[in-house]
């Protein structure tokens, strides 16, 4: 099977940079529940004010049919980039914002048969080396529109990061496809754009 790639996007000093880790560690493959992961991911506390408060999100249907995805009008979406099918970045939130948050969706082909379990437990080890610092935040498989999907958040540095990044992964397989969707935050700060994210990840559907 080809090796899962996902593109993790993040501006730092004005510039795009991209990374590529994506394999995820699972902490218990044969966990079985029918719960909704909480969608909340690690904020702390300081006196940033979120600069934005995105409402209703306007749908994009995949040309190929293989999915729609909702993302607001003041973030940025890209459908052409070579690194990721669809990428959304937040808009900025002052002119000291070196880090924009930003969500990227992945789609593979993944052999016949190959269940979520299995597709997850293969992404295990590779994050870990990629990711300096690896802190694993959250994890569950859970019951998402009658099919068994992953959900994970964790943290880390990448690269030559001198700060931690936050990672939520959200891991899907049907029709023989396997589809990651990224949402890639600064850790240690106050995510002004949670919510809206949040949103963002519940519209998908594939």
């Amino acid at each position: 099977m080809k090796k899962t790639i996902i593109a993790l996007s993040f501006l730092l000093a004005g510039m795009v940079a991209w990374a590529q880790p994506a394999r995820v560690p699972v902490n218990d493959l044969n966990t079985n529940s029918n719960n909704k992961p909480n969608n909340s991911t690690n904020t702390s506390n300081n006196n940033t004010t979120p600069s934005t408060n995105s409402g209703e999100l306007k749908k994009y249907s995949d040309p190929n049919g293989r999915f729609t995805i909702g993302y607001p009008t003041d973030w940025v979406f890209d459908n052409t980039s070579e690194g990721a099918v669809v990428k959304i970045t937040s808009p900025s939130e002052g002119s000291n914002d070196q880090f924009k948050q930003n969500m990227n969706l992945q789609i593979e082909e993944v052999k016949s048969g190959m269940t979520i379990d299995e597709y997850v437990k293969i992404n295990v080890e590779a994050v870990k080396e990629m990711m300096k610092g690896y802190k694993e935040v959250s994890s569950m498989f859970f019951n998402r529109n009658g099919s068994r999907a992953y959900q994970i958040v964790y943290k880390g540095k990448y690269g030559e990061m001198t700060y931690d990044i936050q990672i939520k992964q959200l891991f899907v397989v049907a029709n023989n496809k396997g589809y990651v969707l990224t949402y890639i935050s600064k850790d240690g700060e106050r995510d002004a754009f949670e919510t809206t994210a949040n949103k963002i990840f519940n519209s998908f559907k594939n």
